[in-house]
């Protein structure tokens, strides 16, 4: 969650290093892989440290981004606290045109390649049994694909500029069983001129060893989830979307494997 939220860096006094690879099928070339490393660490005084690389992949186009997240961790009594943190990194973008072989086209003559700077905030108030978060990864708005002109100076494309996103969400922890917990949760990502984001999830916790979900993306797709605990302290875990809107028709389906490791 790092990733997304600074102030979940090294939140809970949890040291860990999650490694995820992400593939989505389509019935199209080059399918969309995503790859991502992060590691969290909790220090003294309330504070907790993370860094997080994200290696995105789509056709003709990629993005590196990295960042570096540092929070603070207030509590507020003996069962709820309240976690700031602050993200500051950059990224890579690129575009490769040229691999497209389009002669006689001054849109395509030249590949793009920008770095963007980031700063991003978030905060999470966790409860015994709830939590609330909410999070901007990134507050700069930049162009990070500049407008193409021709020789005359006429423009042939607008370019493209970064988009603020706003994530919250909130869950609440249901014992069931000495050995069952239910984690119900709902999570929203907030785009300007684009529509809303909306996961409903529920979360199953058998015996701290296996953790198994369902999630519904509001007007898109369903998302299965299941983490297995293979040895002390190291996770496998596994996750495929089923889309339901109608670019199913292009669509077998997302794959995601995670690795993670827990150090005490």
């Amino acid at each position: 969650m790092n990733i997304l939220n600074p102030a979940y860096a090294g939140e809970d006094g949890k040291n860990e290093l999650n490694m995820s690879f992400r593939k989505q099928s389509l019935a199209l070339q080059d399918d969309p892989l995503t790859q991502t490393v992060s590691y969290s660490k909790s220090l003294k005084n309330n504070l907790g440290i993370g860094i997080s690389l994200v290696n995105d992949k789509n056709y003709i186009r990629k993005q590196t981004d990295f960042g570096l997240d540092v929070s603070y961790t207030l509590l507020l009594n003996a069962s709820t606290s309240f976690s700031f943190g602050m993200k500051v990194g950059g990224g890579i973008f690129s575009i490769d045109y040229r691999s497209l072989e389009i002669p006689n086209d001054p849109l395509f003559a030249e590949n793009q390649s920008h770095f963007s700077p980031k700063i991003g905030f978030g905060g999470l108030l966790k409860g015994r049994r709830y939590y609330l978060q909410i999070s901007t990864p990134n507050a700069i708005i930049d162009q990070f694909v500049k407008p193409a002109v021709d020789g005359l100076g006429n423009i042939l494309s607008q370019g493209a500029k970064e988009k603020l996103h706003l994530y919250t969400g909130a869950g609440y922890r249901f014992t069931i069983h000495d050995n069952l917990d239910l984690t119900s949760s709902v999570f929203a990502r907030f785009v300007s001129d684009s529509d809303t984001l909306i996961d409903v999830s529920v979360f199953a916790d058998i015996s701290r060893k296996i953790e198994l979900g369902m999630t519904y993306r509001r007007n898109t797709s369903f998302i299965g989830t299941a983490m297995l605990k293979i040895i002390e302290n190291t996770y496998f875990g596994y996750a495929y979307e089923a889309v339901t809107s109608d670019f199913s028709a292009v669509s077998n389906g997302t794959h995601e494997f995670l690795i993670r490791f827990r150090f005490p």
